[in-house]
């Protein structure tokens, strides 16, 4: 009969542990469908129909939300290292950078100090962030000079 007792409140104890373990990944991949509600209904049409938005997802497997939300969190990051002059001739003259930078993707992921762990927040893995850049400045190279697409490159590569 002891042994009864002490087994069952065993397996309580593991059963209570399990069910209150904090699960990374899960909150992790939740956060994508939060940044998803952030982008506006009107935005997200223009930015479904973006070559670049496709390129990313055709090319990486990441949904047109990961595309998205990629792109501005990189885009965001540019916006700190690239010469002021530069980054304004990019998003003028670069389609679909001022959406992208104006969808409010990146701004649900303030939290997170980094470009992977933002990217790991859109439920993809840190390394992409060196996968989406060179499409990106590849993307922008043929609307701006090659000096504010090296710049580019430059600002959004770690």
């Amino acid at each position: 009969m002891r042994k009864i007792v002490i087994t069952t409140a065993l397996a309580l104890g593991v059963l209570a542990t399990q069910s209150l373990a904090f699960d990374m990944g899960s909150m992790l991949k939740s956060a994508a469908p939060a940044v998803a509600q952030s982008v506006a209904p009107q935005t997200t049409a223009t930015l479904q129909n973006n070559t670049l938005v496709n390129s990313l997802s055709s090319s990486l497997g990441v949904t047109q939300t990961q595309a998205i939300g990629g792109s501005a969190v990189l885009l965001n990051s540019a916006k700190s290292k690239m010469d002021p002059a530069q980054f304004s001739t990019l998003t003028q003259k670069t389609p679909g950078f001022g959406d992208i930078l104006n969808s409010g993707a990146a701004s649900s992921l303030i939290g997170n100090t980094t470009p992977q762990s933002q990217f790991q927040a859109l439920g993809m893995d840190g390394s992409m962030v060196k996968q989406f850049a060179p499409i990106i400045a590849e993307y922008a190279k043929g609307y701006v000079s090659p000096e504010i697409a090296t710049a580019l490159l430059s600002a959004i590569s770690f």
